[in-house]
């Protein structure tokens, strides 16, 4: 959707946000860069600050690498006791949904995220280079669609779809009193901000205030591990996941536990098992979703042991650099 230049951007991103992520390279492409209307303009404002306008729609390639000790702090921060991610050499999927969605919530602040659903094609190994190519789509003067492909070398691992819309300029921020923040919650999530490689910071500074409430990416980085908790205390492979964030409201990181995941299985099938997820705070659900997970995993009491298939997995003999088609271990 081309934008008059008599208006103002579709974004305007101070580029210092850039800098949190630590080890990541982040680029923006534009199509348009070299004709007369450009959809991207990178300008100093009246403070010095390097700033980049987003006119039109355009592509970030992200490109990261997940190591076994960040990958192995990480299940530990989610609570995910699937062994392929501590003696295997499988990166959790939780972990390739937050590479995907955080620098979304840093970078464009602005960005109201109303839905992700992603589908896994293959697993993400430790070490190996990893790239998101996000391409935007304005389909709307209110609504954007994200699409974002994750490579491995020239493997496809996942294919997202993310829908979204920009903050109004009339909705009011709810300031968190930092007096009233859970310590303890607050330190998990900075630990799993460590994990990805990213400074918290870059999260909680946002202009003008203080945001004191969970990331989304940290919110749907949770039910991946309830689900190996529920699954026979094994794991399983999550093929698609689907989260619903529709009404924008963030859970402040004020309650005595923080967030909950509750599972129910919609319906039983032999071929695969459909799970609704929802996502709480104290009385108050805040996200639902579902996932769609392989048959191998079993919920708890089932008579059918999983060991034998995540001992393949997770066996010396096994070569890693072919991909399991189809799934990616939660």
């Amino acid at each position: 959707m081309p934008m008059s230049r008599a208006q103002t951007p579709i974004f305007s991103i101070p580029m210092r946000r850039v800098e949190g992520f630590l080890t990541d390279k982040i680029c923006f492409r534009d199509a348009k860069a070299r004709t007369p209307h450009p959809g991207l303009i990178l300008e100093n404002n009246s403070h010095n600050e390097c700033r980049l306008q987003i006119w039109d729609k355009f592509l970030i390639k992200h490109e990261y690498r997940i190591s076994k000790q960040n990958g192995e702090q990480f299940v530990d921060v989610t609570n995910d006791n699937n062994i392929i991610h501590r003696k295997g050499n499988i990166v959790p999927g939780a972990m390739t949904v937050s590479k995907i969605i955080l620098p979304l919530e840093i970078l464009f602040a602005e960005l109201e995220i109303s839905s992700v659903n992603i589908k896994f094609t293959g697993s993400a190994f430790y070490g190996e280079r990893t790239c998101n190519l996000f391409l935007w789509h304005f389909v709307s003067s209110d609504y954007i669609q994200i699409e974002v492909k994750t490579y491995q070398q020239d493997r496809v691992v996942a294919t997202t779809i993310i829908l979204g819309r920009l903050k109004t300029a009339a909705k009011q921020v709810k300031e968190i009193d930092e007096a009233l923040v859970n310590k303890k919650c607050l330190a998990r999530v900075q630990a799993y901000f460590e994990t990805l490689g990213i400074l918290s910071d870059f999260y909680v500074n946002k202009d003008g205030y203080k945001d004191y409430t969970y990331p989304l990416a940290y919110i749907a980085a949770l039910p991946s591990a309830e689900i190996v908790n529920q699954l026979s205390g094994q794991g399983g492979m999550i093929n698609i996941l689907r989260m619903d964030f529709g009404n924008f409201e963030r859970i402040p990181i004020t309650g005595d536990k923080g967030p909950e995941v509750k599972l129910a299985r919609a319906k039983k099938r032999n071929t695969f098992n459909k799970i609704i997820t929802e996502v709480a705070e104290g009385l108050v659900t805040y996200y639902r979703g579902l996932a769609i997970v392989n048959p191998i995993a079993k919920f708890q009491n089932s008579t059918e042991p999983v060991l034998d298939a995540l001992n393949k997995l997770i066996s010396p003999q096994e070569d890693t650099s072919v991909p399991f088609s189809g799934v990616n271990k939660v």
